[in-house]
């Protein structure tokens, strides 16, 4: 990685990126298929943090999925998760620090996720990220809203730049997955990929560019030494 991206506002993905979320939404799927009696013998090799509830439930259970189906795991899945204060959850070190640093030089910064408001908004008051980031926007932030509804990562990164008057060419997302980069990419957004979250093999290459650590994310965005805005 040695690419500077150009950029005034950074969109970070939170699940295996911000933090590793990935046991505690484990264990609150588990719970859901079990209380719904559902049967996926190969869970733990198909799962993957990041997706929508729908649209994993759809790999899960291709054969048996419907809409019912799907809202009833997200209602479920919300029960288990949202009051269990996310005990295993943890922030990657040094991330934080380096999000302060980018906010520090001038640029606008805002988590985008798939992740449910209700765990996410929770989650952000418990390790302070309310402070640091300007909003946190996902994917059902207006599920009852009929003129919006529940949006896919395209569908919502192409909202907020609405909401927010930005030029694509101004903005960046910093993501781990392919859930992120394609949805950048149809929006007209570089992306930067973390090499510490949750990506599986040849999704890190569909980013703009790759880093290993926060010092290179920071150098990614143009922010350290000599760099800062």
């Amino acid at each position: 990685m040695h690419m500077k991206i150009s950029n005034e506002i950074v969109f970070f993905d939170l699940d295996g990126t911000l933090a590793d979320t990935d046991g505690d939404i484990r264990l609150a799927w588990k719970a859901a298929m079990s209380d719904m009696k559902l049967v996926c013998p190969r869970f733990d090799e198909l799962f993957v943090a990041g997706p929508t509830i729908e649209a994993m439930a759809k790999i899960l259970f291709a054969d048996a999925y419907t809409d019912a189906l799907g809202a009833e795991l997200r209602r479920r899945f919300g029960e288990h998760y949202d009051g269990d204060g996310f005990p295993t959850t943890a922030e990657y070190p040094g991330v934080l620090d380096a999000v302060r640093r980018v906010k520090a030089s001038g640029r606008r910064v805002f988590i985008v996720t798939n992740k449910r408001w209700a765990g996410a908004s929770a989650m952000s008051r418990k390790f302070g990220w309310d402070k640091v980031f300007e909003r946190l926007y996902t994917s059902d932030m207006h599920m009852d809203d009929p003129a919006i509804g529940k949006m896919d990562k395209p569908r919502l990164l192409a909202f907020v730049l609405r909401e927010l008057g930005a030029s694509p060419a101004d903005c960046v997302m910093v993501g781990d997955t392919a859930n992120d980069f394609n949805a950048a990419r149809a929006n007209g957004i570089a992306s930067v990929g973390v090499s510490w979250g949750y990506a599986k093999p040849g999704e890190l290459g569909l980013a703009d560019a790759v880093v290993a650590s926060a010092a290179e994310l920071l150098a990614a965005l143009g922010v350290g030494k000599g760099t800062d805005a």
